[in-house]
């Protein structure tokens, strides 16, 4: 019986697609087959999120390596007035640590230059150089002379000066911190300047046994009005400490040694030869403004900056 070609209705098309192929094809569809199994199935799952890069974070893991060029600033900023308030030079070392980091050593000279403008304009202080610890031996002058030929090396150390004009920095105006209290403070700045004054107006060194004089005049030569220092001893290891003062012990050779002070590096920037001479016009002020000036010159004679300038040479050649 023959065979009729039927039409299915339209809508009732069956799902020729949920249907697999049949088993015999031509070799033309079988390769489309083929190709058509071979297409990937639909994704199941999301896809991971990508891992953060290296760049994100830094590629050494340091965070201050990727640290913006204003936040290195602010960071100066607060290690420079943290070490001022304990009396500490801010070191170099110390910066390249905590500020700049491996990635940011090349912008120093950027970090610091900012770092200034703000401390200059917010809190009207600048970051000063502290000079090296000067050479009285006769040892240390030697080993100077033969390093005078090496490169000169970047500055090491850093104290904050303030920057505010001569009427502001009345008692009145700018106090004493109040760490532990101003009284203290106050009595402490007193006696530095006092020691420093006296160094300078010796010539430059003043030796133990001579400041021994002076102390007792003065009623310290046991006990001080510092409750953090009360022992004399104790307040001259402490301006020793910080910089306001240094003792040098010198061999004579015959099995003794001669003990004198010399101003340390903090006591010349932040006293220097201008507190001197304000400390000298308010003890003596009522002497003739002319007279005092030409005595307290004449004082200070091999002051601070002569015998670092001048008596290095001049010994080294007497040798």
């Amino acid at each position: 019986m023959p065979l009729r070609a039927t039409t299915a209705a339209p809508g009732l098309m069956p799902n020729v697609g949920s249907r697999r192929p049949a088993p015999a094809k031509s070799s033309s569809s079988s390769s489309d087959d083929e190709d058509d199994d071979s297409s990937p199935d639909p994704p199941t799952q999301l896809p991971r999120p990508s891992s953060p890069t290296s760049s994100e974070f830094g590629a050494s893991g340091n965070e201050h390596d990727t640290a913006p060029l204003d936040q290195m600033v602010k960071k100066l900023v607060r290690l420079a007035l943290a070490c001022e308030l304990q009396r500490r030079p801010l070191r170099r070392v110390e910066v390249g640590e905590k500020v700049l980091g491996s990635a940011g050593a090349r912008r120093w000279k950027e970090v610091l230059g900012r770092a200034q403008m703000q401390l200059r304009t917010v809190f009207g202080m600048e970051l000063v150089e502290l000079p090296g610890r000067e050479r009285i031996t006769v040892a240390q002058k030697r080993a100077a002379q033969k390093q005078s030929s090496q490169i000169h090396k970047p500055p090491a150390s850093w104290i904050l000066t303030s920057i505010l004009p001569a009427p502001f920095k009345h008692p009145e105006i700018l106090c004493p911190a109040a760490i532990p209290t101003s009284t203290e403070e106050s009595t402490y700045i007193a006696l530095y300047t006092l020691l420093i004054s006296l160094i300078a107006l010796s010539g430059g060194t003043l030796p133990d046994a001579k400041l021994n004089r002076y102390l007792r005049r003065l009623d310290l030569a046991d006990r001080t009005p510092l409750s953090s220092a009360s022992a004399t001893e104790a307040m001259l290891r402490r301006m020793e400490r910080e910089g306001y003062v240094t003792k040098v012990r010198e061999s004579t050779g015959t099995g003794e040694e001669d003990i004198y002070w010399v101003v340390g590096p903090r006591g010349k920037v932040e006293v220097g030869e201008e507190g001197v001479r304000g400390l000298v016009k308010a003890v003596y002020g009522g002497e003739e403004v002319q007279e005092l000036e030409r005595r307290v010159e004449r004082s200070l004679g091999a002051g601070m900056k002569e015998e670092s300038d001048d008596d290095d040479d001049d010994d080294l050649n007497d040798e």
